[in-house]
Order: structure tokens, then C-alpha cells, then sequence
């Protein structure tokens, strides 16, 4: 179960494209109800704890995708 300061590697992809276009990381701010809060961006940004995937201790990884890019 992901904790506060664990750490995610976030992967942003497009549909159709070959692989991510960006990547970073973030810092988990608080867990509670089955969202994490992320640290690390401009502002804070919420995700299900199900879409993270566990990628060592303390550490997780998030794959999100996106229509077009910004």
C-alpha cells in the first residue's frame, strides 16, 4: 500500500505512439481512501492507488496516457 513520501516514477504516453514522451517523478503528499496525493508538479494532482504499480520499496510507477499532447 503506498505511504506518504513514497516515491513515483510517472510515465506519460499517447495512444498509438511508441513508448512515453515524458517522465518524471513525484513524491506521494498523503494516502487515504483509495487516492494518493502526488507532490512534484506544479500543483498537487490525485490518482487511484489502483493504477499504481509496485517498482521496489518505496517506490512505485504510474502509466498514464493521454488523447493528444500538450
Amino acid at each position: 500500500m503506498p505511504q506518504h513520501n513514497d516515491t513515483v516514477h510517472v510515465r506519460f504516453s499517447m495512444r498509438g505512439a511508441g513508448g512515453p514522451f515524458w517522465q518524471t517523478n513525484a513524491v506521494i503528499s498523503s494516502a487515504a481512501g483509495g487516492l494518493v496525493v502526488l507532490d512534484g508538479f506544479d500543483r498537487q494532482v490525485t490518482a487511484a492507488v489502483s493504477e499504481l504499480k509496485p517498482s521496489g520499496a518505496n517506490r512505485w510507477t504510474l502509466d498514464w496516457e493521454i488523447r493528444t499532447r500538450p
